[in-house]
């Protein structure tokens, strides 16, 4: 079958903005624009017609949904509709594995690929959860995985699903991020991002050791342990803002820190290619979901997870290095992330993946 003119089905894990307008406030996955394609697959050869079923607003239902950790409403709307596509994408476990349940009863189904983030159940493996897991991906969806180590998992606890598991990098918007948000830095700032699996316990360790004295450390996102470290004025914390807001936080900051702790799934990507795409030296800890990115990075440090003694280190060496070192650094990261990591990249990926089935 050839890939034009596909009708898919997104269902993503997430709420969708749906705008008469672009609101460039909003990041792509976060907004569907009447007559304007949708996120990376606007970035397919053969331009597909794309539809968004997301989470809905929040209400009583959605808060049951959240305490069972996973969608019901939504996997059963795209259940109804599903023959109405070519191609059901969800993205999450959270609405693929109940979507992928529904469809393995029915005789005629299109083609389910699955984007696996969170390692299906947060890469758990136990004696109740994961046969039901099982059961309910016995038809064995396609899968795609945005850090390759995700798939030795697959090849040990689920080997029905390994042999469709793909490996496909995660991919920022570069035009958006590398573009007209790129200008030069202009203040001694660490700056961190992230209000979900992030390590700031061990930076803030690691920064009141640290002898950076004209510096100081910006944490975005999580406030939560702004009481623990009032003692200390050189960290400033606060709590989520607009990402117009941040952006421009990101490009006056000298670089990034992203500290992690190890899950055996994907987190903080996202991050960390739009911090390099904006030109930004940065220290980040290498984990399951960040070696495939920052392993060859040229413009980066890397900490081992909840290590402080190298992460003070890391900070030092940092804020010990010229302006002009810093930009050097900044520079090659952003057109590393160009020539390896950006959306079209992600969607070229997919787009192969998505013919190859659909051929069979």
């Amino acid at each position: 079958m050839e890939n034009k003119a596909l009708k898919i089905l997104f269902i993503p894990n997430w709420r969708v903005n749906r705008l008469k307008k672009d609101d460039i406030s909003l990041q792509a996955p976060d907004k569907y624009v009447t007559e304007m394609p949708y996120w990376f697959f606007k970035h397919f050869k053969e331009q597909p017609t794309v539809e968004v079923i997301d989470i809905g607003k929040e209400n009583w239902w959605r808060k049951v949904e959240h305490k069972i950790k996973f969608y019901i409403s939504q996997p059963v709307k795209a259940f109804v509709r599903r023959n109405r596509y070519d191609v059901v994408v969800s993205h999450g476990a959270q609405s693929g594995l109940v979507y992928e349940l529904l469809t393995s009863f029915a005789r005629k189904k299109p083609l389910h690929v699955m984007f696996d983030i969170g390692g299906l159940n947060g890469a758990r493996i136990n004696k109740i959860e994961t046969p039901l897991i099982k059961f309910a991906l016995r038809k064995s969806p396609v899968i795609i995985v945005h850090s390759s180590r995700q798939l030795e998992f697959y090849k040990q606890y689920y080997p029905n699903l390994f042999q469709k598991a793909h490996f496909v990098p995660f991919g920022t918007d570069f035009d958006f991020f590398g573009g007209e948000w790129r200008v030069e830095s202009g203040e001694h700032v660490l700056l961190s991002v992230g209000y979900a699996k992030r390590d700031f316990k061990t930076l803030c360790e690691a920064w009141k050791r640290a002898d950076v004295d004209d510096y100081k450390l910006k944490i975005v996102g999580d406030n939560s342990l702004a009481g623990e470290y009032s003692d200390c004025p050189s960290i400033e914390f606060s709590g989520k803002i607009p990402i117009s807001e941040l952006m421009n936080i990101t490009k006056r900051c000298a670089a990034v820190v992203v500290p992690l702790p190890e899950f055996m799934y994907s987190y903080g990507q996202m991050t960390i290619l739009q911090s390099m795409a904006m030109a930004k030296p940065m220290i980040v800890t290498r984990t399951t979901s960040t070696a495939d990115y920052i392993d060859e990075a040229p413009g980066l440090m890397t900490v081992e997870p909840e290590d402080i003694d190298s992460m003070t280190l890391s900070i030092e060496k940092m804020c010990n290095l010229s302006d002009n070192e810093l930009k050097q650094m900044g520079e090659k990261n952003q057109a590393y992330v160009k020539s390896h990591f950006n959306e079209m990249h992600m969607a070229e990926k997919t787009e192969k993946i998505i013919t190859k089935y659909l051929q069979r």
